[in-house]
């Protein structure tokens, strides 16, 4: 089945049942009307001049007509590059100039800064512009209430009178439908594409296993500037029937009313970064959050940046739920899903999707045998296209070949997949491997500790050294718990594995997933070992004994 196929199979199956629920009006769209909107929308697009193949750059906070702006570029076979409005105006510009759209459209609040790229640029009217009656021939309106002019069918043979012009019927699933740029450690967001047809076979995969369903009520709270918020959480739950709750992006103010929104939108799966789970622990003071996911979810999925086990043991504890962690990159979608109900231990990430295979290789690419800790490859059919270069030319990838992740992990005899940390994060002190993870997860087990990264610095004698960057609770200081971590450390960690130095930061720097930035984290290490004025530490560098032996 093609992907246009799938597309009509779900609308027709689903019309009449809710797909969309504006978590600002709690107002609910049926797949018919939204499906009907995004026809209108897509034809109003191809009027303006928009083509298969054309890059369409879309700058716009989550919203419903964010939802129905994306379907109607799907719909065109237009390639969608979101751009989260929340970058700096280095980085929006650096996506612009190296993705070259066609066409641009943002929100009212950023139309006007966006005149000087060259390309059209279309303002999408959005709910929260609904007072506003000024006619202009760049602005892109989206009426929910109205009703279509003329009987309106969701057969395929009927798509061309909602003006949908034939590029849905040549559409194939080679098409690029994204590209996405990452919010990764990098120092500039790089930009990767996918096919529209690997999109919607890897979500269906994973949903089966995951026994997701037209059931399944999710809460979209992440960005759909990013791939949590555009695959996990809007082409995933479309394919299933689902239905979909849209918010604003999680933040800590957000925090404050996250159950009461969840409970009234009637929610009851949840998909959530690690940083997400650790601020509703530390914000959230009532007891409806714990009554509601022990009466209402289904399943809380967690993803998109590693999740330490006392903020999983804390959550589950708390709200008595059980965190379903799997494993995928930007560039791979979904790798594996979790077959298993128990609790396989730490790292555990699930068995390998049908179609896609893992394997284990040394420094050397040499495979390991199953048990053995090594690089984690991929080889799937639904690897991205490629990644963009500096002139916004696509390089293509060999789908043939094994994709090498960056991540460690660790694949027993059954295919159970656990990951052990990043690559590129081992710290190689006095040639012995160091796993920062490890050490990061001990120290999180310290009353007082809220969150820890282990990064390296330079050592004149063992090449690096090992350095614990801690983020404490409030009215915790780093002096008065020193002793205590140098102790704990001791305790529970090998001579190898004993940080050197202890440093208290603010906030760390992370990207908009949530994963801490560690490449600018070593830089603000370096700074603060000689004394530089941008350092964002707040406290003084305390040095521990080194253990002797190391």
């Amino acid at each position: 089945m093609t992907s246009r196929q799938t597309i009509l199979n779900v609308v027709e199956r689903q019309r009449d049942r809710v797909f969309l629920v504006d978590a600002f009006t709690d107002r609910e769209i049926a797949y018919g009307d939204f499906h009907r909107q995004a026809c209108n929308l897509a034809s109003e697009l191809r009027h303006r001049g928009l083509r298969k193949g054309d890059r369409i750059a879309v700058m716009v906070p989550n919203c419903c007509e964010l939802v129905v702006l994306y379907f109607a570029c799907i719909y065109l076979g237009a390639v969608i590059v979101p751009v989260n409005p929340a970058l700096s105006k280095s980085d929006i510009r650096f996506i612009l100039e190296s993705c070259k759209p066609s066409f641009i459209v943002s929100s009212s609040v950023f139309a006007e800064s966006l005149r000087g790229f060259d390309s059209q640029v279309l303002t999408l009217v959005t709910a929260q512009d609904k007072l506003e009656t000024e006619s202009d021939d760049r602005k892109l309106r989206i009426d929910f209430q109205s009703a279509s002019s003329s009987p309106f069918s969701l057969k395929s043979t009927n798509l061309h009178s909602s003006n949908i012009d034939s590029n849905l019927d040549s559409s194939n699933d080679d098409d690029l439908a994204v590209i996405m740029y990452t919010s990764g450690t990098s120092a500039k967001p790089k930009g990767l594409a996918h096919k529209i047809g690997a999109m919607f076979r890897n979500a269906s995969a994973f949903a089966a296993v995951q026994q997701i369903d037209q059931e399944s009520r999710f809460y979209l709270s992440l960005s759909m500037s990013y791939m949590g918020g555009f695959f996990n959480l809007l082409i995933l739950p479309f394919l299933c029937g689902a239905s979909v709750v849209v918010d604003h992006v999680f933040d800590a103010r957000s925090s404050l009313r996250f159950w009461e929104k969840a409970k009234r939108s009637q929610i009851n799966t949840l998909w959530m970064a690690p940083t997400v789970l650790s601020i509703l622990l530390r914000m959230d003071r009532g007891r409806q959050g714990e009554e509601f996911c022990r009466s209402s979810v289904r399943r809380a999925f967690v993803g998109f940046a590693p999740l330490p086990l006392k903020v999983k043991t804390e959550f589950e504890t708390r709200y008595g739920v059980k965190l379903i962690e799997n494993y995928g990159l930007s560039e791979t979608l979904f790798v594996t899903a979790r077959s298993r109900e128990i609790d396989a231990g730490r790292g555990y990430v699930g068995e390998s999707l049908p179609g896609v295979e893992l394997q284990i290789v040394n420094d050397e690419g040499c495979l390991l045998p199953p048990g053995s800790e090594g690089e984690v490859q991929v080889l799937t059919p639904d690897l991205m296209a490629g990644y963009l270069d500096a002139k916004g030319q696509l390089l293509k990838t060999n789908a043939s070949a094994w994709f090498p992740t960056g991540d460690l992990g660790v694949l027993n005899h059954d295919g159970s997949l656990f990951i052990t940390g990043r690559k590129k994060d081992v710290i190689i002190r006095g040639g012995v491997n160091v796993s920062p993870a490890a050490i990061e997860e001990s120290l999180m087990q310290i009353s007082g500790v809220f969150d820890v990264a282990v990064v390296s610095i330079a050592h004149e004698l063992y090449g690096e050294d090992i350095v614990a960057v801690l983020k404490l609770e409030p009215g915790v200081k780093l002096e008065s718990l020193l002793d205590v971590l140098v102790a704990h450390a001791k305790d529970t960690l090998a001579s190898h594995q004993q940080p050197a130095r202890y440093l208290e930061i603010d906030e760390f720097p992370r990207t908009a997933n949530g994963k801490v930035q560690k490449a600018q984290l070593r830089q603000l290490v370096a700074e603060k070992f000689h004394l530089s004025s941008r350092s964002s530490f707040s406290t003084a560098l305390a040095e521990p004994a080194i253990a002797s032996g190391q």
